[in-house]
């Protein structure tokens, strides 16, 4: 195989991933959207909660219903036909802290000090006021006169035209919630009679207000209303998106939270998921000598492309197997002793509960095929249809792994650039009272002690278990697996030195 065929190739993998490594982002967003077995729940009206971790693709999914109105394109055609009413849904943002529709909601300073001057019990009514707010604003003449009947002509005008000034409804809503969820019963029974499917979507609800122990009084009641309201109508529904620690976390527990997982869609990757996600982003480069490579492999590709999502992956594991041995080589190595290819990455980009974050793994193979395409000498020294060499994969396992980290605390995670600081250079395993010391609150300022996930070096422990940053072994002592060992600076003795 030629060296510039090859090259072609390995560009084609770097670019699968964006230069910001968040596939909601691209224009191509359908293109590169691989649809799971588990997203047929979706259409399932009773599932109103989707949990994953960071990267797991709950913004890529918010997207695909509310900017592209895609459900039909991402679900079996056995379900399109089970759930007809969802043909016609439109989904509406409930809430998101940035992009399309974005002012129209509070921002998170505006959050924090309406808690700090109202203090309210619930925030029942601060959630029903959004979802009222959606329906006025796309579906004003369907529900105006409902809409001055039950709430008035100022609080309309208010909700429709400046939903994020809360301070001009908050009250009045609070003050008459028999007013505003008779509203909502009422339009649902109109959205029924005329046939109107509507989904409030919500995303980015950690962003809600900035400190932590408020941001979970959001989050609760923003469930338990849709926990109780769910099953209530008929035609109008929700699907909210939520971080995976954050639906664990103790302080978000409520009556009713241990009831809400039947009604809950947990977004995993398996190694086979992982692949197929891989192999549609290669097939939909555009790249000749791409799909060259890719059709050579029997049973990879289905035959027919499909009008919005492009090509898909078959669900063969042997096909997988073989382009990656294509690719690699079957080992890590010369023999199975320093692991085997297929395998290789996902056990090495797992986070301490066994969870892989697709936006990790391929950009375990785009940094990989980026250090290929800048040497050269190592493209020449392959034989065959190889194209990548184990070591450069191997050092980029701890590219991906600072990568993971500086997402982390550029984004949600901010308090954790302390403990970063503090911990670079420590060798793993340690002993647990030693990283306790580590977690102590008062090693962060006054202020950034508002952003912490707890109040004692304890509670902090427990939130980073919760994240999968680090594991307890049987003997009580903390470690931290592979995707954030070198993010943190840390070491550990022994393993597989990482090329230069």
């Amino acid at each position: 195989m030629k060296i510039e065929s090859k090259c072609r190739i390995l560009e084609g993998i770097w670019k699968c991933v964006p230069e910001n490594g968040s596939a909601e982002d691209e224009e191509n967003l359908l293109q590169n959207f691989l649809p799971l077995r588990s997203y047929n729940r979706l259409a399932d009206e009773k599932t109103f909660l989707i949990t994953g971790g960071r990267g797991s693709g709950k913004t890529e999914l918010f997207k695909i219903l509310t900017d592209c109105g895609r459900l039909n394109d991402i679900i079996s055609e056995r379900d399109r036909k089970r759930y007809t009413g969802w043909k016609e849904i439109e989904f509406l943002v409930g809430y998101r802290a940035k992009g399309p529709g974005a002012k129209w909601f509070p921002s998170a300073n505006v959050c924090d000090d309406f808690l700090k001057n109202e203090k309210p019990q619930n925030l029942t009514a601060f959630w029903g006021g959004f979802v009222c707010s959606a329906l006025l604003k796309r579906f004003r003449n369907e529900v105006n006169t409902l809409a001055d009947q039950y709430l008035g002509e100022d609080i309309k005008n208010s909700l429709i035209h400046r939903s994020s000034e809360i301070s001009l409804w908050w009250r009045s809503l609070d003050a008459n919630k028999e007013k505003w969820e008779s509203f909502l019963d009422q339009a649902d029974s109109v959205f029924e009679k005329k046939k109107i499917h509507v989904c409030l979507v919500y995303d980015e609800l950690d962003r809600i207000c900035g400190n932590y122990d408020q941001l979970f009084g959001f989050i609760r009641s923003l469930l338990d209303f849709w926990y109780r309201h769910n099953g209530r109508y008929t035609n109008l529904k929700a699907k909210i998106f939520l971080r995976s620690d954050l639906y664990h976390a103790k302080a978000l527990q409520f009556a009713d939270a241990s009831k809400i997982g039947a009604y809950r869609l947990k977004l995993s990757w398996d190694v086979r998921s992982l692949y197929r996600l891989l192999v549609k982003r290669m097939a939909n480069t555009g790249i000749m000598e791409m799909d060259a490579y890719l059709q050579s492999v029997p049973d990879l590709l289905q035959m027919e492309v499909n009008d919005q999502l492009g090509y898909l992956p078959q669900d063969s594991e042997d096909a997988f197997q073989q382009l990656i041995h294509k690719m690699i080589g079957p080992y890590m190595g010369k023999n199975a002793k320093r692991g085997r290819s297929y395998i290789w990455v996902p056990n090495h980009i797992q986070d301490a509960k066994g969870e892989i974050a697709p936006r990790s793994f391929l950009k375990c193979f785009s940094f990989a095929s980026e250090e290929m395409l800048n040497c050269k000498n190592d493209i020449e020294m392959l034989e065959n249809e190889r194209i990548l060499s184990p070591t450069r994969l191997q050092g980029a396992v701890a590219k991906v792994s600072v990568d993971r980290v500086q997402e982390l605390t550029q984004e949600e995670y901010h308090w954790l650039e302390n403990l970063i600081h503090r911990l670079n250079h420590q060798t793993m395993l340690m002993e647990m009272d030693e990283f306790l010391d580590y977690l102590k609150p008062e090693h962060w300022s006054e202020e950034q002690r508002g952003l912490l996930p707890g109040k004692s070096g304890t509670e902090i422990l427990e939130a980073l278990l919760d994240l999968g940053i680090i594991m307890k072994t049987t003997d009580n002592r903390i470690n931290f697996p592979e995707i954030y060992l070198h993010g943190f600076g840390l070491k550990r003795k022994g393993g597989i030195k990482r090329p230069k």
